[in-house]
């Protein structure tokens, strides 16, 4: 459960401050204690994000088309010892930005994009 992903799409970026989104695949079930304070936002058409209405802390990014993960922002682990595993959009990553990890396995945005296809067909 150590293992993480970095997105550099402008979605992600926008909404971390101008970095990318670290997150941690979870399955397609949420159990979080405080639902109630919870807010859903549908970023694009095959995803929502979620976020803490009482503070604004971004929780999760949860696909709604194909496997129906959610992956959950590393910010929300105190503590924790991650390994960046993937990179994705990496066309979108701004020149700024260098790649996180020389060992994680990168995707550019149109194998993102065949990737839900596929799993959505």
């Amino acid at each position: 459960m150590n293992k993480i992903g970095a997105c550099y799409c402008a979605t992600c970026r926008k909404i971390n401050g101008g970095g990318p989104l670290l997150g941690l695949h979870g399955n397609s079930e949420l159990k979080a204690s405080g639902q109630e304070h919870i807010e859903r936002y549908a970023s694009s058409d095959w995803a929502e994000r979620g976020f803490c209405k009482k503070c604004g802390t971004t929780l999760f990014y949860h696909l709604t088309v194909g496997s129906r993960d959610y992956i959950y922002s590393a910010g929300l682990f105190e503590n924790a010892d991650f390994e960046i595993t993937s990179e994705i959009f990496v066309d979108a990553k701004p020149d700024y930005m260098g790649f996180l990890s020389e060992n994680s396995v990168k995707k550019t945005t149109q194998q993102v994009f065949d990737e839900v296809n596929k799993n959505d067909a």
